[in-house]
């Protein structure tokens, strides 16, 4: 086992060794992990009105669905994929066919559902997704990482793997102690990055407000990291039926309040790039195959 671990040190001090020499002046794919403490908040369903936004502003999404066992955004994208992100690790399939392509041109590699054995990730697993990292920085300008509900290992390690982090919540009492929950695991891990924080299905501005204030004041007095408010969606009952429709509510309600929401939360996001020196994929794919490195030691 530790000759593994050795094995694969040293490939990933190549890799870095070769990404060092390129063009620093490129712009880097931006990694973003969406997260939130609890289940039913409606993360995934910002997920894919985010990329689709994104999409409108003419940007590559690739969206994974890293929700292990649980992953459920090609039902919501309507799209019927042949190969899963299992397929890819097992070396079944290429990125080419693994990556399928949904409404207005964005991409999504499946997650696995009903099957969490890919979480054992053997050293030639790892080894792949380090090749991942240099194919989808050349591909896209964002990588969107849709997690699972809580703090589960996988989940944090993912975090902290990742550039940028949009934590969502809503104004539910339990949203938010679940929440509160997740940045002090995240805290614990000496995370230091800046969350942005975004609240759905927002009913009032004053409430939402309320919400924010509350967890970003508790998280600086007894965490001291740093939360944003960058927006909030308004809640809007015509969300569901656009998931029946396996639609992106953004493209079929253009003219509705959540959908404005989305599209401005997305254009003060994607603003942001020029404030931040993106590291990108490889970057994030590096830091995802140290934690795994970890276990085979």
């Amino acid at each position: 086992m530790r000759s593994q671990a050795a094995k694969l040190k040293e490939i990933m001090k190549k890799k870095k060794a070769e990404s060092k020499v390129q063009n620093f002046n490129t712009v880097s794919t931006r990694t973003i992990a969406i997260a939130s403490g609890k289940g039913g908040v409606g993360k995934s369903t910002f997920t894919v009105n985010f990329a689709y936004n994104l999409r409108k502003l003419d940007k590559k999404v690739l969206i994974i669905d890293s929700d292990i066992g649980m992953a459920n955004l090609d039902i919501m994208l309507g799209v019927q994929p042949n190969y899963d992100m299992g397929h890819l690790l097992r070396e079944e399939c290429s990125l080419e066919e693994a990556v399928i392509e949904g409404p207005a041109g964005i991409k999504l590699l499946s997650g696995i559902t009903g099957d969490d054995s890919f979480i054992d990730i053997k050293n030639e697993a790892m080894k792949k997704l380090i090749e991942l990292g240099d194919k989808i920085e050349k591909n896209y300008d964002y990588l969107l990482i849709d997690l699972g509900a809580g703090a589960a290992k996988s989940i944090v390690n993912t975090i902290l793997a990742a550039e940028e982090l949009i934590l969502l919540l809503t104004t539910e009492p339990t949203s938010v102690m679940d929440s509160y929950s997740l940045i002090k695991i995240l805290s614990k891990h000496q995370y230091k990055k800046k969350i942005k924080l975004v609240i759905n299905q927002s009913q009032s501005k004053k409430d939402t407000d309320k919400t924010a204030q509350r967890i970003i004041k508790t998280v600086k007095n007894y965490l001291d990291l740093d939360l944003t408010l960058v927006g909030s969606i308004s809640y809007d009952r015509k969300i569901s039926e656009a998931l029946r429709k396996q639609k992106p509510y953004s493209e079929i309600f253009s003219k509705r309040k959540a959908a404005q929401d989305f599209e401005n939360l997305t254009r003060k996001i994607s603003g942001e790039e020029k404030e931040q020196s993106s590291k990108g994929v490889k970057s994030y794919f590096y830091k995802m195959v140290g934690f795994f490195n970890k276990h085979v030691k």
